[in-house]
């Protein structure tokens, strides 16, 4: 394997149908031009860091540098993927250590993540890395297309 890591903020158009295959391998469908059209949405301190073996991408990880009035500028794994018939290769381990060699560099005071619970690969990939649990907080999501769609937004009691 000829791994090479590369940060960027737009992966070169070569690169986003090969992004969607990798998504796609991973159990999520979207289209090239959804693709494209999200990367220019992104906020401009979002970095993308892509694993390459030649041509061909292996992995990614999207990082994402998060303020807030409690804690000091963190970076985020938004998400982290690598090709399945890549992974315990060293790969993912390789885009960590970009990402957090990239969030030191840029003086953030912690990288933070979020795995899923039912993912005990990730949640061992992680703890081998280094990584701590910090809490136990569920995530909670509304479809707003719904909402929009009844008119019925949440309504205070």
């Amino acid at each position: 394997m000829d791994l090479q890591i590369i940060r960027t903020r737009h992966p070169p158009d070569p690169t986003l149908g090969q992004l969607a295959e990798l998504l796609r391998k991973s159990g999520r469908e979207v289209a090239v031009e959804d693709i494209r059209r999200r990367f220019e949405l992104l906020p401009p301190s979002d970095r993308l860091f892509l694993a390459m073996d030649g041509e061909i991408l292996i992995g990614y990880a999207h990082l994402r540098v998060t303020h807030d009035f409690v804690e000091e500028a963190t970076v985020e794994l938004v998400s982290i993927v690598v090709a399945p018939k890549d992974r315990r290769k060293g790969v993912g381990r390789r885009l960590m250590t970009a990402a957090e060699t990239w969030a030191l560099r840029a003086g953030r005071a912690r990288l933070r993540l979020r795995a899923d619970v039912s993912s005990s690969e990730a949640l061992a990939f992680f703890a081998a890395l280094g990584f701590t649990q910090t809490n136990t907080s569920q995530e909670y999501e509304r479809d707003l297309e719904i909402t929009r769609r009844a008119e019925a937004p949440t309504q205070p009691q």
